[in-house]
């Protein structure tokens, strides 16, 4: 199995989440510097049509990243909290008809009901407007997990995923 996994803004994979994707498959996970990486949507999108993988997920920013990104290469996404908040920010970067686009194949969030940086209810409503248009998308709800997601957290919604996607 070939993924990819975008960390968030500001923010690194950690070694224990490395191994354990590691331990998934063949996994791309980069190191991003969001700030100063204006082209990386587009370098990515050049890089999976080249070396096609089977899905994408990501964390916050990574995770729109992610969304966007599993648009154009029609492959399932995984999300954790995704930054709802950054969609006006990554316009610029995001061709104009995947702002509006539906996803075609399976997409599912997991939503930490204690997240103070991304409003779980920002989360919520993207997901219901998303549903509103059919897209093929779920949500699941960690009553405990805040926006930094625990190892235990990522491996579940990852399992999770996994299952719902076979």
């Amino acid at each position: 199995m070939k993924f990819a996994y975008l960390h968030g803004y500001q923010g690194s994979v950690t070694d224990e989440k490395s191994q354990y994707l590691d331990s998934l498959g063949n996994c791309y996970k980069p190191s991003i510097d969001y700030d100063n990486e204006p082209n990386i949507v587009k370098e990515l999108i050049f890089k999976f049509q080249k070396e096609p993988i089977d899905f994408i997920a990501g964390t916050s920013l990574g995770g729109m990243i992610s969304y966007y990104l599993g648009m154009v290469l029609d492959i399932p996404v995984l999300m954790f909290n995704p930054a709802v908040i950054a969609i006006e920010r990554l316009k610029p970067f995001i061709p104009e008809q995947l702002m509006k686009g539906t996803p075609t194949e399976l997409n599912v969030v997991f939503t930490g009901l204690k997240d103070d940086v991304i409003d779980p209810e920002l989360q919520i409503a993207f997901v219901d407007e998303l549903k509103s248009k059919s897209a093929k998308i779920e949500q699941f709800f960690d009553a405990d997990m805040t926006h930094l997601v625990t190892l235990k957290e990522f491996k579940k919604a990852f399992e999770t995923f996994l299952q719902i996607k076979k």
